[in-house]
């Protein structure tokens, strides 16, 4: 049975995104922690009151980040020595994410069993290269 847990970044997933530089403000749930829990709610709030607490209070308001706001955030395509296209599609091994050519070339692509777990290594391989996401 999936959880909403399966469908959101962990604490160390969401603080690794921040660190390649994805807002804070762009995670649509936060992880609120004190001493002896996190707990897992929907940041019912607008953007910039996102980016003040997460940057006032870093501990305490971890962001989330969803499947949805991770795809939102990828470019459709990529400029590289020709055009490659975001496929995301179910696999044998769960979940398929990656950027290729109309023709099928690849030029990069993760597998696993979760889509959440496959968006963030797209975006980690996608930062890391130095290109952009998707931030309007």
């Amino acid at each position: 049975m999936k959880t909403m847990k399966d469908q959101v970044t962990s604490i160390e997933q969401s603080k690794r995104l921040i660190e390649l530089g994805v807002p804070a403000e762009k995670a649509s749930m936060v992880w609120e922690i004190d001493e002896d829990c996190a707990r897992l709610k929907i940041w019912n709030t607008d953007e910039e009151t996102r980016r003040i607490l997460h940057n006032k209070y870093p501990d305490y308001y971890r962001p989330a980040y969803t499947v949805a706001d991770i795809m939102e955030l990828l470019p459709m395509f990529i400029e590289r020595k020709g055009t490659f296209y975001l496929n995301i599609t179910p696999c044998y091994e769960g979940w398929y994410a990656g950027y290729e050519t109309e023709k099928g070339s690849e030029l990069a692509s993760y597998r696993g069993p979760k889509l959440v777990d496959v968006l963030m290594a797209a975006t980690e391989w996608l930062l890391s290269n130095g290109y952009k996401l998707n931030l309007q």
